[in-house]
């Protein structure tokens, strides 16, 4: 059986703002706060959630990531989730290979 999730392409941007009310700011207008850790540091991104959920319910959690005009391989390592919304918060990625 294949994995069609392994097609989905997120794009991604760097975001410069930190804290609580930037983050509430950011998903009021439709993004998800995100954090990409691989090599020893960490890049604060923003995503646009609507493929999203096809990444995280895949068995793999991988997915392509289009950050800054490349593309990288990555896997959600840690999703928060409205309890009551379910949608995402925040989510944690990291390289692949």
């Amino acid at each position: 059986m294949s994995d069609k999730t392994t097609d989905v392409t997120i794009e991604a941007t760097t975001r410069d703002g930190r804290g609580k009310t930037y983050t509430r700011k950011l998903r009021k207008a439709g993004k998800i706060p995100a954090v990409l850790n691989g090599g020893g540091k960490s890049t604060v991104i923003e995503l646009d959630p609507k493929l999203l959920p096809r990444a995280w319910k895949s068995e793999t959690k991988q997915f392509n990531l289009v950050l800054a005009g490349s593309t990288h391989r990555v896997k959600i390592t840690e999703l928060h989730i409205d309890p009551v919304k379910r949608l995402a918060l925040h989510v944690d990625l990291a390289p692949v290979g």
